[in-house]
């Protein structure tokens, strides 16, 4: 569906760049970028693709000024020089920062190409039908100024080795190659293009070199067979849907150099279970983790808001640890059938509205001690009714406890720690009993339901899990 999606808003985008131009100067014809803070411009065509707008020596300029507003170029948009067939050269500005789909395809006069450094973003087919590209011999891997633009027509590959030297990878330069297994991106290279290896269905494997700074949007989208993978420490920007729907992931470790993860970078990828997440993050974005296969999650200090949906229908996931600092949770951030939330914060964040978590009606809230008082009261209350303050801290080691049986009649047993004491707490957050220098609780005498047992170990440590009674 969003394959389909992206392709409509394609031909939209085309179609409306075939009904006028913004303002022509010197025999150069743009269109102002709304989208941008500055005033900006890019390089169109006069009306529509295929009328041969320019012709001979094209000079781009740095900036142009119409009706009193001085405006940078900084693009040459889809199609804007498209069957141009008289144009013999270009002079691209270093304040070009991308160049669209087909934006010089059939200028067939064209053989001296060159790309400015300040270039983020190519698409693959930019150049096809130049006289450049047809001199490229078929079957050939395209390179141009540190650029690799795919190959000249599309190669039935499984292994793929992209030349070191090599800086970029354009838009869509390995868009649904379906045979591909393995990718081995060059120890140079620095960013991958949008949809760069998008649709990959047998794609598994990726060698991301030593110096990746950039994951484009849908880089990987729809690379299901694609498996758990490093990034090296100088990976700072992971883009929107970069791995969505990659259904081979089961864990991933990103290194704390990544400062931005995209909205739905990992939307569908059903089998992820493991995620340990960038100390940098500031943000989880919308979406980031929808519909993953998560068990549990740990956001790091220095998160302040929790986007839209960030782990919708996660149907896995039973335990979060929130930090202090995260302050804002957005609208059905956590959708999933968790057993327990940790908030470290004695203040609560701020909720989007009753629908930033819809967990199960028993769902135990742990929050600092002296401050569930402060809970109950905020929106927070509305949404768990089970909210019990934990004056020890989160234990992360809780998970290596074993309580069997679980659920249980009577009798539970504690394994994997020397237990001094142990304390059982119903769902209202009262203590209903304690027994001590013992690893088994009797639970025959109460009702039905969930109970926490805080448990204290012989050094001190304090361990909290949850036991079902039948």
């Amino acid at each position: 569906m969003k394959k389909l999606f992206v392709t409509l808003m394609i031909v939209v985008g085309f179609a409306m760049q075939a009904l006028a131009y913004d303002f022509e100067v010197d025999g150069i014809y743009y269109w102002i970028n709304d989208y941008t803070e500055g005033p900006e411009v890019r390089v169109g065509h006069c009306s529509q693709p295929g009328w041969g707008c320019y012709s001979g020596d094209v000079v781009i300029p740095e900036t142009v000024t119409y009706d009193g507003i001085t405006y940078t170029v900084t693009q040459i948009g889809f199609w804007a020089f498209k069957d141009c067939t008289e144009l013999t050269s270009i002079s691209i500005p270093s304040t070009l920062t991308f160049i669209g789909e087909r934006a010089f395809e059939g200028c067939t006069s064209l053989y001296d190409i060159h790309i400015p450094s300040t270039v983020t973003r190519v698409n693959a087919r930019a150049f096809v039908n130049t006289g450049w590209y047809n001199l490229q011999p078929n079957g050939w891997m395209l390179y141009l100024d540190g650029w690799c633009l795919g190959f000249k027509e599309k190669m039935p590959l499984v292994d793929l080795v992209i030349d070191e030297g090599t800086l970029k990878v354009a838009d869509a330069a390995f868009y649904e190659y379906e045979t591909l297994v393995t990718v081995t991106l060059p120890n140079t290279l620095v960013s991958l293009g949008n949809h760069s290896f998008a649709f990959c269905p047998e794609l598994r494997h990726v060698d991301f070199g030593e110096s990746i700074v950039e994951i484009g949007r849908d880089a990987f989208y729809g690379c299901t067979r694609l498996e758990d993978f490093t990034l090296p420490e100088t990976t700072t920007k992971i883009g929107d849907w970069a791995f969505s729907s990659c259904h081979g992931l089961y864990r991933l470790d990103l290194p704390n150099s990544i400062t931005t993860i995209g909205e739905y970078a990992f939307h569908g990828c059903s089998n992820l279970a493991i995620v340990s997440l960038p100390e940098a993050l500031t943000k989880i974005a919308e979406g980031l983790f929808d519909q993953a296969g998560l068990k549990s999650i740990t956001i790091p200090d220095g998160v302040t808001t929790i986007g839209d949906l960030a782990f919708y229908v996660c149907e896995g996931l039973k335990k979060a640890v929130i930090p202090a600092t995260v302050t804002e949770i957005g609208d059905h951030a956590f959708v999933c059938p968790m057993d327990t939330v940790w908030c470290l914060g004695e203040t609560p964040a701020s909720l989007y509205n009753f629908t930033s978590f819809e967990v199960p009606s028993d769902c135990c809230l742990i929050v600092p001690c002296g401050s569930a008082d402060t809970y109950m009261n905020s929106d927070w209350g509305e949404v768990f009714s089970n909210i019990v303050e934990d004056c020890d801290g989160v234990d992360e080691t809780a998970e290596a406890i074993s309580v069997f049986p679980n659920p249980a009649q009577s009798f539970v047993h504690v394994e994997g720690i020397d237990v001094k004491e142990i304390q059982c707490y119903n769902a209202l957050g009262q203590l209903v009993k304690t027994v001590r220098e013992t690893n088994e609780v009797d639970l025959s005498g109460l009702v039905k339901g969930m109970y926490l047992l805080r448990i204290t170990d012989s050094k001190g440590g304090s361990h909290i899990v949850r036991v079902a009674k039948e």
